[in-house]
């Protein structure tokens, strides 16, 4: 990677096109930490939790669906043009749904 956007980390984290991220964004879908972000380029750490939300749960009306990608380590290279990124991706995860309505 060659920074830790939030964009690029659900990209490379998750398979997504930009173009869809960009979508995702502009619905207010992407959520960094459980908070809504006002930029695509919004920085993330470690141990940051970057969630796209899918939607209600059809099971449980208090949870909601998300895709998540939390960034477990970061490494520059000595080149400093690029960063080595240890990532662990949840394609569909059942979490507490806290603003169900203002994202859907």
């Amino acid at each position: 990677m060659t920074s830790l956007r939030a964009d690029l980390v659900l990209k490379i984290g998750l398979g997504i096109a930009r173009n869809k991220i960009e979508t995702l964004f502009y619905e207010s879908k992407i959520r960094v930490n459980g908070g809504k972000i006002t930029k695509k380029s919004h920085r993330v750490g470690i141990g940051d939790e970057v969630d796209i939300i899918k939607g209600k749960s059809p099971v449980n009306p208090n949870l909601m669906v998300v895709s998540r990608v939390v960034v477990l380590s970061a490494k520059e290279h000595e080149e400093g043009d690029k960063i080595t990124v240890r990532m662990r991706r949840y394609k569909s995860l059942n979490i507490e749904n806290t603003e169900i309505d203002d994202a859907i």
